[in-house]
């Protein structure tokens, strides 16, 4: 299973059209979770210091 996170945790904002979209994949055992960003910039941010930008949201799915 993995769970899709389409809120930037930057910037707190929805990313909508996820397609090119900077994002990262967190590995937790059979748990993923993918995290879209709004930028690269961000996405960058984000890799400095995860545990400093928590998630808010994030949308389950099983892959069928």
């Amino acid at each position: 299973m993995y769970r899709i996170e389409t809120t930037d945790p930057i910037t707190g904002k929805t990313v909508e059209h996820l397609v090119d979209m900077p994002y990262v994949i967190e590995n937790d055992n059979d748990d993923s979770l993918v995290i879209y960003f709004e930028s690269e910039i961000n996405r960058d941010l984000y890799l400095q210091n995860p545990a400093e930008h928590r998630l808010q949201h994030y949308k389950k799915y099983n892959g069928n």
